[in-house]
């Protein structure tokens, strides 16, 4: 099916259940693992995970390539009152001017498929966040169902497991979590519904069309992600259409002296408090 593609952040309001659907779970996921905080939206669109972040208390730095999008998140914190906890910054993921070590936590969702070098991207949010900090990211799984959509879409790749396990582990960071998922009330909607309503949307002036108005309704959104909770019952299938992951950057290794490491190097196994052999608990004290 040929349709021009999307533009990224030509479109700021093309935001439907699925979307909304997937940037709260995103938001529970990071939760569970940061409870508070300084952290990233790495790649916000049209800042609706933004903005529910900073409404639970985190403060929040928000970046995106787009300059039509940061304005219209800078613009929609300000009229929700959130100014003061978000920070919007137009920045390119894969080479971020952002501080080393000053994020709590991350959250990346449907970003690093765009990218042409999503393993730059990946090793700048690692660099960005605190040793300990959690990632919490999701991607459009199934490099074998790439089809028209994603060229519209602007996607450079879908992810196999074995992929992402790969990007993530190579930029140095634990995995804790990951799981595919969408199935199958969300293949079901994707397919008969997002897909078609897409196809329309792809063409010149389409955009507030019947379909997409109904989308984006609040009795649908709120209908469809009933649904979209019971496919969590679901998550591992192979059906799925995504990917959701958590990891975390390791945390910072203790300093030890020479002669603290080789107290313990020269201590019998398990070590015994003595005097040439302290204890563990006297050898951090001693940092």
């Amino acid at each position: 099916m040929a349709t021009a593609q999307m533009r990224w952040g030509s479109a700021p309001e093309l935001i439907g259940p699925r979307h909304v659907y997937r940037v709260r779970r995103l938001a529970r996921w990071l939760q569970a693992a940061v409870p508070s905080g300084h952290v990233l939206d790495a790649g916000c669109g049209a800042g609706t995970l933004t903005g529910i972040l900073a409404r639970d208390g985190y403060q929040v730095t928000a970046i995106d390539g787009s300059h039509e999008f940061v304005a219209h998140v800078r613009a929609r914190m300000a009229a929700a009152g959130l100014a003061d906890r978000v920070e919007v910054r137009q920045s390119d993921l894969q080479h971020p001017d952002l501080p080393d070590a000053r994020f709590d936590g991350a959250v990346c969702g449907e970003v690093l498929e765009h990218l042409p070098d999503d393993a730059a991207a990946v090793r700048a949010i690692v660099r960005a966040l605190k040793p300990g900090g959690v990632l919490v990211l999701s991607v459009p799984a199934g490099a074998d169902r790439y089809d028209w959509l994603d060229e519209w879409a602007g996607h450079e790749r879908r992810y196999d497991e074995a992929a992402l396990r790969k990007l993530l582990g190579g930029a140095g960071l634990q995995i804790e979590a990951l799981v595919r998922w969408g199935f199958p009330f969300m293949a079901l909607y994707e397919r008969h519904v997002q897909r078609p309503g897409l196809a329309r949307a792809g063409r010149p002036g389409s955009q507030g069309g019947l379909i997409a108005r109904l989308a984006r309704s609040r009795a649908v959104t709120l209908g469809l992600g009933a649904l979209f909770r019971v496919d969590e019952l679901f998550d591992g299938s192979q059906s799925g259409t995504g990917f959701l992951a958590r990891a975390r950057k390791p945390p910072a290794v203790p300093y030890r002296t020479t002669a603290q490491a080789q107290a313990t190097t020269d201590c019998p196994s398990p070590p015994q408090a003595t005097t040439d052999c302290p204890s563990p608990t006297a050898v951090g004290e001693a940092r």
